[in-house]
């Protein structure tokens, strides 16, 4: 049965009773609405259909309940269920949980269709970083989500905040049973072959489709292949899919490569302007990993790379567009002007984690994860310098230490002077920091 308004229902674990003011919205599973209580206060409830209220999805809903979400930052991203929902009127039941303001996050479909501003180069960093750093923290506690999808995630265009929703599908990996295998479409190849289950490993294809989409704006595998099929029914899915898989960009395989066709330009044009170590982990996900599941890119490939991105972003002066500079791309065409874009100085850190670049543009910061890459996750974000200006003398810029220790600064010339906290290090072509015992820094004209 569909909930009315003004109708009373009970969460199982508080006991407490709910008013649904409305419905929000409704899918494939069931319906959602916004209720009330007089503790909880307004939260959103998925009412489930008499066809998936069953034995079995109570059971995962309760598992996800009291085992509550990943810990930290990664695990604060999923809207998780709150409290199992029943009705004594009916069979049916639902789950609780938090509203998502749908003023601030947008979903990727808002996007293309322009009803949601488009994340900018560095928003879309954080944006994949997210992405891959909570279903990371879920992997890590042998769980998979089994339906990764642009359709189950929401993420703010400007900060690049991100909220992982329909978190009801979740389970063990490798053990538990679910009602939903994921979208085709984002399905690994064996899964529409039927030759596995959803796990952890065809979670990565299935994170791979998602974060080309975000930012190629298409399909990995809509190419010629696609453009010619006449019905696009589950014969022709399972073919593209599963059968085969060929990517549109496969350096080596041209049979999918995408058609001449104007409604394909959008896709050509931004993997032109897509940085270069990221259309290879692309490839390697959709060549290699279409076919070997162990060989796929994990999630913690993926957090490394869109920070090491974000790291190296610098600005267009003639129209602000973000663009990336790399070590073996050091020259900047702007992606939207086509002029060329002054880099400014780059900071080269290395480390017993290997070697990292920033970029100094003007407020610049540096994390502790830059400096201390032993140093605990929660920590990784600790302001720990900033590319300031000299406040008697703006034309001079410099690296303020915000720690509450010294740096040793060695110019080109030999003279090493030290860095107090508060105090900043000239940013001068050929100056060392000494940031830690193991850690030093060369600042690069």
């Amino acid at each position: 049965m569909l909930l009315q308004e003004n109708a009373t229902v009970q969460t199982l674990m508080t006991k407490e009773t709910l008013t649904v003011v409305k419905k929000l919205g409704e899918g494939g599973q069931g319906a959602v609405y916004l209720v009330e209580g007089q503790k909880l206060g307004r939260k959103a409830l998925k009412w489930y259909n008499h066809e998936q209220a069953t034995e079995e999805q109570m059971k995962i809903i309760l598992d996800l309940v009291q085992q509550g979400p990943p810990s930290g930052a990664a695990g604060k991203r999923f809207v998780w269920p709150i409290d199992l929902v029943c009705s004594p009127h009916s069979s049916q039941f639902g789950y609780l949980m938090d509203l998502i303001d749908t003023q601030r996050f947008a979903e990727l479909g808002e996007v293309w269709a322009k009803r949601k501003p488009a994340p900018t180069m560095r928003a879309l960093c954080r944006i994949s970083y997210a992405a891959a750093d909570s279903y990371r923290a879920l992997h890590l506690r042998g769980l998979c989500y089994r339906d990764i999808s642009a359709g189950n995630i929401m993420f703010d265009p400007v900060q690049g905040d991100v909220l992982i929703c329909d978190n009801d599908n979740i389970g063990v990996n490798n053990q538990s049973d679910a009602q939903v295998w994921g979208t085709m479409e984002y399905m690994a190849p064996e899964v529409v072959r039927k030759e596995a289950k959803p796990s952890t490993d065809t979670d990565l294809h299935s994170l791979a489709v998602l974060l080309f989409q975000l930012w190629i704006w298409h399909h990995p595998l809509h190419g010629k292949m696609e453009y010619e099929v006449r019905s696009w029914d589950l014969i022709a899915k399972q073919k593209i899919y599963g059968q085969n898989p060929v990517f549109i960009f496969d350096p080596v395989n041209p049979e999918n490569r995408l058609p001449d066709d104007p409604d394909y330009e959008t896709a050509k044009r931004r993997w032109e302007v897509c940085p270069q170590p990221l259309k290879e982990k692309f490839i390697q996900a959709f060549t290699i990993g279409l076919h070997d599941p162990k060989r796929r890119v994990t999630e913690g490939e993926w957090r490394k790379l869109f920070l090491e991105l974000e790291d190296c972003i610098t600005q267009c002066p003639h129209d602000s567009a973000e663009n990336f500079w790399s070590e073996k791309q050091p020259n900047v065409r702007c992606w939207y002007c086509q002029q060329p874009v002054p880099v400014p100085p780059k900071l080269l850190v290395k480390s017993a984690a290997g070697k990292q670049y920033i970029v100094l543009n003007k407020g610049t910061s540096i994390k502790r994860r830059h400096i201390d890459p032993s140093s605990k996750e929660e920590q990784w974000a600790e302001l720990v310098g900033e590319v300031v200006q000299n406040p008697a003398n703006p034309s001079v810029w410099g690296i303020r230490n915000h720690t509450n220790v010294p740096w040793k600064a060695t110019t080109l010339a030999g003279a090493v002077r030290e860095i107090p906290p508060q105090k900043s290090v000239p940013l001068q072509a050929g100056v060392r920091i000494q940031f830690t015992a193991s850690t030093e820094g060369t600042i690069l004209g």
